[in-house]
């Protein structure tokens, strides 16, 4: 019986550690200023004023072309930003509500 509690209590967790993404167009930063699919790295670290709270590469599929790209990840109110950059541009913003 304990094992299946336990079980039972580690797939709900599970749902919360694995929240899945919305994307979106825009966001505003804690600064009041907003970043758009479009925009460019520079831009982004101008406006968001803060540090990353991470960091990691990524594939990105263009048509038959596979590139690296950054995304950088803001924690900013109740929300936390996924940022996707390739080649100095943003090119998708996702989010998720911050547990």
């Amino acid at each position: 019986m304990k094992k299946i509690m336990a079980l039972i209590l580690a797939l709900s967790c599970s749902g919360i550690v694995f929240a899945s993404m919305t994307e979106t167009y825009s966001f505003r930063t804690a600064t009041n200023q907003t970043i758009t699919v479009g925009d460019s790295l520079d831009q982004l670290i101008d406006r968001t004023a803060q540090s990353p709270q991470s960091m990691k590469t990524t594939a990105w599929h263009e048509g038959t072309n596979t590139v690296n790209a950054m995304q950088y990840e803001y924690n900013i109110g109740e929300n936390i930003y996924a940022v996707t950059v390739v080649n100095n541009q943003v090119r998708k913003i996702e989010y998720r509500k911050n547990i």
